[in-house]
């Protein structure tokens, strides 16, 4: 088995960051940057991801905790949050035998995007970058990277879940209310049925009507003739 220097882990690193970035460039934007801190510019790990700038610190956060037990605090302030989190005097083994302080921002891009800032120092002034501690700079790069690769598929696929579940509610409304359509259609039919009998009675009292007129009309006209016919009789017996 061949032994890797931290030479070759550097080098895999920079290799599994580029591929990452080139797999992932429209979820995620990988890349070393820059930010002024306390009128220093110090070089940073970005990433800019989709996720807002709340949860990013959130999840970020419980990583740190959950996998390094570092413990940024000003994560969360009762009335505000902090510009940085930070975590000072920590030994992360990955990094560095030695204490170092890790300070993260997390704030919303120029595109819209969250972008996440993560740098560190061995103390004052002593900064973690690429070309004073270059094994140091890619290991904490790794670990940026192990979280994002840890936590964009979870959240990618709560959000699929989340779709999925609103899908499967969109279905059953969709089959409530056509089942509902289906009882209305057979209450309809029923009713249009209930309809035509009445509409057939109605024709029918109609023409009984009608027929029972005619009878009025033929049996007035029968009382008529037999009353003239009486009255005429009664005249002729008087006389």
């Amino acid at each position: 088995m061949v032994k890797l220097t931290n030479k070759m882990k550097y080098i895999l690193t920079l290799l599994t960051v580029v591929t990452f970035s080139f797999a992932n460039a429209q979820q995620v934007d990988f890349s070393d940057g820059s930010i002024n801190y306390n009128d220093e510019e110090v070089q940073t790990i970005d990433v800019k991801l989709d996720p807002k700038v709340g949860t990013i610190k959130d999840k970020f956060g419980d990583w740190m905790d959950e996998n390094y037990d570092v413990n940024l605090d000003g994560k969360k302030l009762l009335f505000f949050n902090k510009e940085y989190m930070t975590a000072n005097g920590v030994v992360v083994p990955q990094i560095s035998s030695n204490q170092i302080d890790i300070k993260v921002k997390v704030d919303e891009s120029q595109d819209g995007l969250t972008l996440l800032n993560v740098f560190a120092s061995f103390g004052y002034n002593n900064w973690i970058d690429e070309e004073d501690h270059p094994y140091e700079y890619a290991a904490l790069r790794g670990i940026v990277l192990d979280f994002v690769q840890d936590y964009l598929p979870e959240y990618y696929f709560n959000k699929i879940q989340d779709t999925t579940d609103k899908i499967a509610e969109i279905k059953d409304d969709k089959a409530k209310l056509e089942k509902d359509m289906a009882n209305n259609d057979e209450e309809i039919s029923k009713l249009l049925e209930e309809n035509r009998e009445l509409m057939d009675k109605i024709k029918s009292n109609q023409e009984r009507l009608k027929s029972a007129k005619q009878k009025l009309s033929l049996r007035n006209q029968d009382y008529k003739t037999i009353k003239k016919k009486v009255s005429n009789i009664d005249k002729t017996e008087n006389k």
